[in-house]
């Protein structure tokens, strides 16, 4: 069982977990909730986007798959986060390890994982990748 995670204000991470593959999305969740996260659910960019601009609550980080059915993809979803919440933390995956080098450029130094990946790297990942706004780093 992997240790909880909390940040410094004692308030839990929520995660946005956007996947169209049920079966990937529900066991990336559940993982993710174990390790401690309060996890959202979108099957789409499109519900992802609606998530993020209804919901009152803040979303540390949005993990997205690239390939995914709706009005735009991955990609997209990426693009549209860094323009309208720039705090807000990406992470991008694909099964087709082609989608790796256009996921670099588009969210900088933001991991990519290519799957299937591991669940204890993804959820360390994010732990890091969290620690570090909260820290200035």
């Amino acid at each position: 069982m992997q240790t909880v995670f909390t940040d410094s204000k004692d308030r839990t991470p929520t995660i946005l977990v956007v996947e169209d593959e049920f079966l990937i999305r529900a066991m990336l969740s559940d993982y993710l909730q174990q390790c401690g996260f309060k996890v959202l659910e979108g099957s789409t960019a499109d519900e992802a986007v609606a998530i993020i601009e209804n919901m009152d609550v803040q979303i540390d980080l949005v993990l997205t798959d690239i390939r995914m059915p709706g009005s735009m993809d991955g990609f997209g979803l990426a693009r549209w986060i860094r323009t309208n919440r720039p705090s807000m933390h990406v992470i991008l995956t694909s099964g087709d390890t082609k989608k790796a080098e256009a996921a670099k450029e588009l969210c900088e130094d933001a991991a990519f994982f290519v799957k299937p990946y591991d669940l204890e790297v993804v959820a360390t990942t994010i732990r890091a990748t969290i620690g570090a706004s909260q820290t200035g780093s």
